[in-house]
């Protein structure tokens, strides 16, 4: 790797503001698990004494900023990072850490790296230490062995796993974890998903009711509990001081494939269709770089269109989105709708505030200015950031093609039969569109309708085939194998029973003042989210979740409430097993449900298989609904879109100049 990809990789692990600083605000203090993860990153590099260079797995690269910055990295001994990948490593820096996830591709690298360094007289002696993110595996040391350089490296572990994203939101950020889990049946991230979990249950107290859905979701409760069970053999003193969780009263896990209609459907929320156009990746988005910089003071309504024009056109960069940008956090979990709206709100209340400049006559009066002026600069930065990306998301909502999709998208959930669906996915094959957006709409038309009519199943296998390859034999099986493309084998429609049971669609929706978390899709409610809701709160009526359920705080509460009770009837008709399982701690004390400190009770929601940005607003949405008496704090295995689920499933044609 030259020295400029070097300075390329290092400029990207630096966070535009301080790493962590919009974290911390809450009961919960999620900005304690960065902390820890930080200081057992400063560990890992004072392992190894002087100077040093590290190596990146490039898919860490993006998690690691989220924890420490390049100078944190410096401050320790780190002069220059590199990616991880095939080929020669050329460094002057003798000490070398690696940094990576357990992949055997990853361990043929690095051994590649030392048999260069090796067969070069000139090269002088160093030293090698590889830290598996976050465990060690005997697969990867065997492959080290016949590679010849086990003995040639000091090995270790760096047990980076739930990652505070916000307040709210913990993320493993495994991006292959769909995959992995659901096609290739590895269910190594249920392990690693579970030592995350109990590791919370090590720092907040033990989550003294775990439900879910699903059977992957029921492994991993089980896992939790056999780590509880072993921890009581192995350190009894450790085990007899963990107690009930004052903060957590219930971790409800939800299996990805008990609902994989909801990430097909896209996203209509603001960050929602921020992830679907640019696409968020680590809470990072990669937009033109005169959005980036700071722009003047605008002397008027063309402002920020004269300090945009200033910088190279086409250059991009990297900025964050998080709740550090106080706009950004009103703007996220609102319907697209209503964002143009607020924007002008805004926009015209920063200008007022510059205006304020030409009544500020006396020296204190210019002085109170002159300190809010920080401010103004900064909300003005961001406006136009959002202005931008907004303009941008306006062009590609109002194009013929996104609203047929999102047409025929809703006609599917709602269950109302046109023959205008299959025609126009054929239509987008005929136009060559890409493979990734005609699968996406053709599975969210095979899950709701309990497949494709024979006929009609080998129409599109064909049609799919002849127009993008016959690699795409093995796409094809692999969405089959999953049950997202597969043949109608009975005509009863379980999904339309569910959408009926659960309210899912709803007629009327507000999207300036929602009463529902349908919101989120104009019409349809997550059915992820309404499980959650399920759990956490009934209808006006003591019945059925819907619009208005919960609102003013009359939540039945999950650890005093009934669980999953009431609703056997739906929960059969959804793939998977259903648990509600309860922990007690050594004197066989139940859970207490009392608010701690007059905090409120806080919900920990687990996407496993990952999550969209719209589940993580319309969960938030029933926090709001909740009247101060429960938070909900969501955390994810990653989060994911419908197209990098279906991409992920998407057979790829192998590189031949790479692979020689």
């Amino acid at each position: 790797m030259s020295t400029s990809t070097a300075a390329a990789v290092a400029a990207a692990s630096t966070p535009a503001q301080p790493t962590g600083a919009h974290l911390g605000h809450t009961s919960l203090n999620t900005d304690s698990l960065r902390d820890l993860a930080r200081k057992e990153l400063v560990n890992v590099l004072d392992s190894v004494q002087g100077k040093k260079g590290l190596i990146l797995d490039p898919n860490l690269s993006g998690p690691l900023s989220l924890i420490a910055e390049f100078a944190l990295l410096k401050d320790h001994g780190v002069e220059k990072i590199y990616h991880l990948q095939p080929g020669p490593l050329e460094t002057d820096c003798k000490n070398l850490i690696y940094i990576c996830r357990p992949q055997t591709n990853y361990m043929k690298y690095i051994a590649e790296h030392i048999h260069t360094h090796t067969k070069d007289p000139h090269a002088g002696p160093y030293t090698y230490s590889l830290f598996f993110v976050p465990r060690r595996t005997a697969l990867c040391e065997k492959v080290l062995e016949d590679e010849g350089v086990f003995g040639e490296i000091t090995k270790g572990e760096y047990h980076l796993d739930l990652i505070p994203m916000e307040d709210d939101v913990l993320s493993l950020e495994w991006d292959s974890t769909f995959k992995e889990l659901y096609l290739d049946q590895d269910t190594t991230s249920i392990y690693y998903a579970a030592k995350a979990l109990m590791r919370l249950q090590g720092i907040y107290g033990l989550f003294p009711r775990i439900l879910g859905k699903g059977d992957y979701s029921k492994a991993l409760c089980d896992m939790m509990l056999r780590m509880r069970r072993e921890m009581a053999v192995d350190d009894l003193d450790a085990s007899q001081t963990l107690q009930l969780s004052q903060n957590i009263d219930s971790l409800i896990i939800i299996d990805r494939s008990v609902d994989m209609v909801t990430p097909l459907c896209t996203q209509l929320t603001y960050e929602g269709l921020i992830d679907e156009i640019f696409h968020i990746k680590n809470s990072f988005v990669e937009v033109d770089a005169s959005l980036a910089n700071p722009a003047s003071a605008p002397s008027g309504a063309g402002g920020s269109a004269a300090a945009a024009s200033t910088a190279t056109p086409g250059k991009k960069k990297k900025v964050p989105l998080n709740g550090g940008d106080k706009l950004f956090g009103e703007l996220r979990d609102l319907n697209f709708a209503v964002v143009g709206g607020l924007l002008n709100k805004v926009a015209k209340r920063i200008n007022a505030d510059y205006e304020e400049r030409h009544n500020a006559k006396t020296v204190p009066q210019i002085r109170q200015f002159i300190v809010k002026m920080g401010g103004l600069a900064a909300e003005h930065q961001s406006l136009r950031l959002h202005t931008a990306l907004a303009e941008e998301i306006m062009n590609y909502t109002m194009t013929d093609d996104f609203n047929r999709i999102l047409e025929v998208q809703q006609n599917v959930v709602a269950g109302i039969a046109t023959n205008k669906e299959p025609e126009y996915i054929e239509e987008m094959i005929n136009k060559q569109v890409p493979i990734v957006q005609v699968l996406r709409l053709l599975c969210l038309y095979s899950l709701v309708n309990n497949g494709l009519k024979p006929k009609q199943f080998e129409f599109f296998k064909k049609e799919i085939l002849e127009a993008y390859g016959f690699e795409h034999i093995q796409t094809l099986d692999n969405l089959r194998r999953l049950g997202m493309l597969t043949k109608q084998v009975t005509t009863k429609n379980t999904y339309g029973l569910v959408r009926r049971s659960l309210s899912l669609i709803v007629d009327e929706v507000n999207e300036h003042a929602p009463n529902d978390i349908s919101y989120v899709y104009s019409g349809y409610a997550p059915l992820s989210v309404r499980l959650v809701q399920c759990v956490v709160q009934r209808g006006k009526d003591g019945g059925r979740p819907g619009p208005g359920a919960g609102s003013g705080g009359k939540g039945s509460g999950v650890a005093g409430g009934n669980g999953w009770k009431g609703f056997e009837d739906v929960l059969r008709m959804l793939p998977g097993k259903t648990f509600d399982e309860t922990q007690r701690v050594d004197d066989g004390q139940p859970r207490s449900s009392k608010k701690a400190n007059g905090q409120p009770k806080i919900s920990l929601v687990f996407f496993l298989g990952g999550c969209t940005f719209t589940e993580i607003s319309a969960t938030r949405f029933l926090a709001s609904q909740e009247g101060g008496q429960r938070d909900f704090v969501i955390c994810t295995t990653q989060i994911l879109n419908g197209n990098t689920l279906v991409d992920s499933l998407v057979q790829k044609v192998p590189d031949l100049h790479a692979s020689g």
